[in-house]
């Protein structure tokens, strides 16, 4: 796991290299005002010799106002095959920032997510910290987050963890968008997650994006979720999987 965090690191080390060599001309001013949006729909549905269906949903608003920000975001993908569940996740957050300087900023978020077949039931993440905005160009923006969160989670039944449910951690994060017109565009973050209680214990979370236009507001999004967990729940005597991954093809409208 020490490899895939210093592959995380040098890909986003990589990313600002690169994207740096667009930051010369001076980014556009901020807007005082403006709400933003997002929302996705994917759907997969087979029959015949198997029977099979899969769906995703996902969200994103953001409402900026003199400095401040306010956000929301979602995530859902279900999928069923022959009766029997292949995935049940939820990721929700809502998060509030405030800019102190035009690189640095503070931000404070609240997030709820759940993964049944990683045997989570239910886990609540309370986080407070400061980003930096490392490349701010026309069309390139990284950013690098760290702070520190406090976690709450609660397995399904006849699931245990080595570790206690309720703990603290720490939290670093890189964000990077890259627009090729303004409807546009790929993304990438990733987030470091330490159990500070649990030197053993941490999760590694990412998401790749890639948003291509059809008409007028209405495009085509294609995304890859991954949840890393080093140390899963145990269930029947065997720890799950320590990875998932969610691949979505899905239509999506912005505004």
């Amino acid at each position: 796991m020490t490899k895939l965090c210093s592959l995380v690191v040098t890909s986003l080390l990589l990313v600002a290299s690169t994207a740096s060599l667009h930051a010369q001309a001076a980014a556009p001013p901020a807007k005082v005002d403006s709400l933003e949006g997002q929302a996705s729909f994917g759907l997969a549905l087979t029959s015949g010799n198997s029977s099979a269906s899969t769906f995703d949903l996902s969200d994103k608003l953001k409402y900026t106002k003199r400095g401040w920000a306010f956000g929301q975001d979602l995530k859902y993908f279900y999928g069923e095959a022959n009766d029997k569940v292949t995935a049940d996740f939820w990721n929700v957050g809502l998060r509030v920032d405030r800019r102190l300087m035009k690189r640095l900023g503070m931000y404070a978020l609240v997030r709820w997510d759940r993964n049944i077949l990683q045997g989570i039931e239910s886990r609540f993440e309370e986080s407070l910290g400061f980003d930096f905005l490392v490349i701010d160009a026309p069309r390139d923006k990284l950013i690098f987050t760290a702070g520190a969160s406090a976690f709450q989670q609660e397995l399904t039944p006849g699931t245990t963890s080595t570790f206690k449910g309720n703990y603290p951690a720490a939290r670093l994060a890189g964000d990077y968008k890259h627009s090729f017109t303004d409807k546009a565009y790929f993304q990438q973050t990733a987030e470091y997650l330490p159990n500070l209680s649990d030197a053993s214990a941490y999760l590694v979370n990412g998401e790749t994006t890639l948003v291509a236009p059809l008409i007028a507001n209405l495009g085509l999004k294609v995304s890859n979720v991954v949840r890393y967990n080093s140390q899963p729940p145990i269930k029947d005597g065997q720890k799950l999987k320590t990875t998932d991954r969610f691949f979505s093809t899905a239509l999506t409208y912005s505004f």
